[in-house]
């Protein structure tokens, strides 16, 4: 039941973003317009990626105690950090479709998709801290389909603000925050 809620949402998530990613900022994601039932799919189908890896829990882990607990338990923690970082700043509207315009602040300032990598992050890190062969599976495709939505989603923003996403694109990293900058 894991795999087929796990990697059903991540195939119905690739479906959206490649459907979006031939017409950027006129497909389905994110929506010109959201609405309460663009905020339920989305936030429903990245609920549907969290649960089908969190029911791999109990499974015989196929990767060491240390690596488990040493790398991926902090990397769940510090990616759900970020992404309720990145989730407050840029409000529950614009996480859910709604177009804001362009946010810059807090955790934007670092990188233009911090929601993305905190998602990530927390996903790669539940993944490997449980351990096991299916939630390696489930994190690898659920971590692939979001850093491809980050891709859609950057370029639905430089056709709806050309000005101001250019701006931000010219001084902000795609997604790994610069350690320092010139």
């Amino acid at each position: 039941m894991a795999l087929l809620l796990g990697l059903g949402a991540s195939a119905l998530w690739l479906v959206i973003l490649r459907l979006s990613d031939r017409a950027p900022g006129r497909g389905p994601w994110p929506p010109r317009r959201g609405n309460l039932f663009t905020a339920i799919w989305a936030w429903g189908l990245t609920t549907c990626l969290y649960l089908g890896l969190v029911q791999t829990w109990g499974q015989p882990p196929v990767l060491p105690g240390l690596l488990r607990n040493g790398i991926g338990l902090p990397l769940a923690i510090a990616g759900s950090v970020l992404h309720t970082w990145a989730t407050a700043t840029l409000g529950l509207k614009g996480t859910s479709g709604w177009d804001v315009g362009v946010t810059t602040g807090g955790p934007y300032a670092l990188c233009r998709h911090p929601q993305y990598l905190g998602q990530i992050a927390s996903l790669a890190g539940i993944a490997l801290w449980i351990g096991s062969t299916q939630s390696l599976v489930l994190g690898l495709a659920a971590s692939g389909v979001l850093l491809y939505g980050s891709a859609v989603e950057d370029r639905a923003l430089a056709d709806r603000h050309r000005a101001a996403f250019a701006a931000y694109r010219a001084r902000t990293p795609f997604l790994v925050p610069a350690v320092s900058r010139p």
